[in-house]
């Protein structure tokens, strides 16, 4: 790691540098319930061993070959680690349960490592996990599989990843958290620490006993969604309670921060970026946040919020954005993304490309899907106004490109739809 800068975007002496959703359900895989004896074993449980992966990483580990599909590759100096947790909240019964059962989540976590010597590259999905989101997706079988990230597996975390900023991510609707993996990497490689929440029965899930838990069907139903996007939201406050020592459960020390610490930022896609909202709105540890072309769910559209907010969009309008935009008073941008479609905006862009859905697909699912952008670039500008964004906000930085503020000639499919605040 020498001559890299420390995650938390310090220098040495530690002053401060400066369309709609495709839709569809997948049969159902098992399902059950946890038995009581296993929800009162520890609420978290590093389960690398026991699963053979969480979402996105796996101790069945993923090697290069002639036919791999690479994410695209992360654009910072530092190398990535990632571990997933098993969290049990106590306090909250699972509104989506067949049965009365406390909320369980599978997380997983993005870092800068301290080196990777001797470990393995992290699998996208869990074996389990891969054939459920093939199935969603109508992909060819065993293509998950190929699926080569940049993670390094239980990698040793940096020394000074206590101090580097955190962000949550949250999947689109009927989504694992892994479809935001690019994304994390991209900022884990820069210094961030990146947490990525798979939402139990609204997304699919493995838990580290073997159960699959397959996303309940798609719905269109405005009130169902609205509760999707609000249990998201407070599974996004739990878990920053479990990072921040506010429940009996806690992650590593590397992991941890303290209850007065500042700063969280959180964003997603499609419902994702709802719930972002919805935790923005209820939860003011939560201080800048981001929507990746989803509709809001939640009261924000009323109310607007108190915090930064960033909608980055197809080239479309929804009720629920232009009542938010005309709501929020805060620092607002809406950017659009030229001959974007919905899934231009999460790992499927990118994927698609090495995948070769263009050949899989018919040519009008294809397009609606992506449009007419080429996936690579949509997840390579996407990623890297996120990242501005999360500079400007959580590390104070001045992003000069791409521009929040202005056109910027290096992103010329990038067009301004609405500004708010300074």
């Amino acid at each position: 790691m020498t001559n890299q800068p420390p995650p938390d975007g310090a220098s040495a002496d530690g002053s401060a540098q400066g369309g709609s959703a495709p839709d569809g359900s997948v049969p159902a895989g098992p399902v059950g319930k946890p038995s009581r004896r296993w929800i009162l074993r520890a609420s978290v449980i590093g389960v690398t061993a026991a699963l053979g992966g969480g979402l996105g990483a796996g101790a069945a580990f993923a090697s290069p070959s002639d036919t791999s599909v690479p994410l695209p590759a992360a654009t910072g100096p530092h190398p990535v680690g990632t571990r997933t947790f098993h969290l049990v909240d106590d306090r909250r019964e699972d509104p989506f349960a067949p049965t009365p059962t406390p909320r369980e989540l599978m997380v997983q976590v993005w870092y800068a490592a301290a080196g990777h010597r001797g470990l393995e590259r992290a699998r996208y999905l869990t074996p389990g996990l891969e054939p459920v989101v093939e199935r969603r997706f109508e992909l060819p079988e065993g293509s998950l599989g190929t699926v080569r990230t940049g993670a390094w597996q239980d990698a040793p975390a940096h020394p000074r990843l206590h101090r580097a900023p955190v962000v949550f991510f949250g999947p689109g609707r009927q989504d694992p958290a892994a479809t935001g993996t690019a994304f994390a990497q991209d900022l884990a490689s820069h210094g961030y620490v990146v947490i990525g929440v798979n939402h139990t029965y609204d997304g699919p899930t493995q838990f580290p006993d073997g159960r699959i838990i397959p996303q309940n069907p798609a719905t269109g139903d405005q009130a169902l969604l609205r509760k999707y996007s609000d249990v998201r939201a407070a599974d996004l406050s739990f878990v920053l309670d479990v990072l921040t020592g506010q429940r009996a459960t806690r992650l590593p020390a590397e992991f941890s921060r303290t209850p007065h610490h500042t700063g969280f930022g959180v964003f997603g896609h499609s419902l994702g970026g709802s719930a972002a909202a919805e935790a923005l709105r209820t939860d003011p540890r939560f201080t800048a946040g981001a929507c990746l072309d989803g509709a809001l769910q939640t009261d924000a559209v009323k109310t607007g919020l108190g915090q930064p907010f960033l909608l980055f969009t197809e080239p479309m309008e929804l009720p629920t954005w232009t009542d938010f935009m005309a709501h929020h008073t805060a620092w607002g941008r809406r950017m659009v993304l030229a001959g974007a479609r919905h899934y231009s905006f999460n790992d499927l862009a990118a994927l698609g490309v090495g995948l070769r859905l263009d050949q899989a697909w018919t040519p009008e699912r294809h397009a609606r899907f992506f449009g007419t952008a080429e996936g690579r670039r949509s997840q390579a500008v996407t990623g890297a106004y996120v990242r501005a964004f999360f500079d400007h906000w959580l590390r104070g930085r001045a992003t000069t490109s791409p521009s929040l503020d202005a056109p910027d000639a290096d992103y010329p499919e990038i067009t301004i739809g609405w500004t708010s605040g300074n």
